[in-house]
């Protein structure tokens, strides 16, 4: 693995507490490895949470490929690219795969030095906070890549070329940390100074919100597994951790979400604003993005076709709200000029709320709609229909839109009339985590096929006519850690499954 820059100086501390102006993007961290400092962990903490909301969430690369794949966006004819994700044709040096390795990757040593500070100081809050944070990146990582340097990553230049650990490996071992960072949560609740509470941008020092927070991704971690064969009761035994420690998972009006002080300067804009919405010029200086990416023919009519509510706030009308229709694309063919933006449907303003929103990391929507399969499942207690409604709630209120009763009662939403629960479950989940985390709703296509009549590409060049199951490992890892990535084999696009993806 190509050696990350470890850090050093603070640049810039007054960008990163007012947001003041700063010659480089404020929350930088200097990288100059030739002039190591001791830097306040809560200053490192700051700048690594705003980190990830630009490199998960709020990043092109969480949207780029998976929201086509998954039928929510498509690409205009205002851009002659995009070639790679309409044809599931890409290489090692395609963006997706070289973008979110380094930048978790990168994220990752900055949390990694805050639990190192945190034990050395015996703050337990920054040590649960970035064994959190770890298994969120660690997470990701696996879900785009299997198998990944782990147990020897982060050493800086003790393990230059680190060794691949087991997919399933790494997800066990995360699992335990989540339960040793919920229970320093439990421990510290109520007791978590106002001096680092200042620091943490998403709970302010809630140390029971954020127990829940690592309760929930566990939780995930766990319902990733839940169609591999004689997993149940591993499944079950992790529950039962988490019930034991009592701190219970993310609640309607509790999402993870991370706000330094956006607001609508250059440089300091909530960061999926910045990618897909406006520059501080306004509505009629549209980022390059905003115009790049319409909506999906196939998301429209789902939404149009069972009257959602929610169609008016994902997207707009043609013409970026101009026009009183809405209009996607098909996925695959490349754009021409009736796709360009004029035509059709934008990304819509309940996901562009404003240049100052936080950025969702997990959701209530996501928790909720969790909380309701692990019911289903069995693996939890819970009114499994309480949760599953409670999560559409909580989607209608993320995105603003109204007559969340009626559509309840919708043949497409309605509980009692439905045959398959875990079918409505999911079904459901995809409409509501619709530019929220399109990643999670290609790992839930992936594990479940759900929706099953996603479209598939047919672009002429689309040789293989399958939505891929993993990203390719980027071209740095065959150059500089090249016996360990070669040692996973070769690896395909659509034959080398994450180990949970057994559909």
């Amino acid at each position: 693995m190509q050696k990350l820059k470890n850090k050093s100086t603070l640049f810039c501390l007054a960008a990163l507490l007012l947001l003041g102006a700063c010659k480089k993007g404020y929350l930088d961290i200097n990288t100059n490895v030739n002039k190591p400092t001791d830097v306040i962990p809560g200053l490192v903490l700051t700048n690594a949470l705003n980190s990830t909301a630009k490199s998960t969430t709020g990043s092109s690369s969480f949207y780029q490929f998976a929201s086509a794949w998954i039928g929510y966006w498509n690409f205009s004819g205002a851009v002659a690219a995009f070639a790679e994700e309409r044809s599931y044709q890409f290489t090692t040096n395609y963006s997706g795969v070289v973008n979110i390795w380094n930048s978790l990757y990168h994220n990752l040593e900055d949390y990694d030095y805050v639990e190192k500070k945190g034990v050395a100081t015996k703050n337990p809050f920054y040590v649960a906070v970035a064994k959190t944070m770890k298994a969120y990146d660690f997470q990701n990582l696996v879900d785009v890549y299997g198998n990944i340097p782990y147990s020897q990553a982060l050493k800086s230049t003790a393990v230059i070329r680190p060794g691949y650990d087991k997919a399933q490996d790494i997800y066990e071992d995360l699992a335990k940390q989540l339960d040793t960072a919920a229970s320093l949560f439990k421990a510290n609740a109520g007791k978590v100074s106002s001096a680092d509470a200042a620091f943490d941008i998403m709970y302010k020092g809630d140390a029971g919100k954020w127990g829940k927070f690592a309760n929930t991704l566990k939780l995930r971690l766990l319902l990733r597994q839940s169609e591999i064969p004689g997993r149940g009761n591993y499944i079950l035994g992790e529950i039962a951790k988490i019930n034991a420690n009592g701190l219970g998972f993310i609640g309607a009006g509790e999402t993870g979400a991370v706000n330094p002080g956006y607001n609508n300067s250059a440089g300091k804009q909530n960061p999926f604003w910045a990618t897909f919405g406006y520059t501080p010029l306004g509505k009629t200086a549209p980022t390059d993005n905003h115009r790049y990416f319409i909506a999906s023919e196939y998301a429209i009519n789902f939404y149009q076709n069972n009257n959602d509510p929610r169609l008016g706030k994902l997207y707009t009308t043609i013409n970026d709200g101009k026009g009183t229709t809405y209009s996607g694309s098909p996925f695959g063919p490349t754009a021409n000029s009736g796709d360009n933006p004029e035509f059709r449907s934008a990304i819509g303003t309940g996901l562009l709320k404003s240049a100052d929103m936080a950025q969702p990391l997990l959701t209530d929507v996501e928790a909720l709609f969790l909380q309701a399969e692990a019911a289903q499942r069995n693996y939890i207690s819970g009114d499994t229909r309480a949760l599953y409604e409670s999560a559409i709630r909580q989607s209608f209120t993320y995105l603003g839109a109204d007559n969340v009763a009626t559509y309840l009662k919708a043949d497409v939403a309605n509980w009692d009339i439905a045959a398959d629960k875990l079918k409505l479950i999911m079904t459901q989940k995809w409409a509501g985590m619709n530019g929220l985390n399109d990643m999670e709703s290609w790992a839930d296509y992936r594990r479940l096929n759900i929706p099953a009549d996603i479209p598939i590409s047919n672009n002429p060049a689309a040789s293989t006519r399958q939505i891929p199951v993993r990203l390719l490992y980027p071209q740095s890892e065959y150059n500089y850690n090249p016996d360990n990535v070669l040692g996973q084999g070769t690896i395909s696009q659509f034959t080398s499954r994450i180990f949970w993806d057994i559909n």
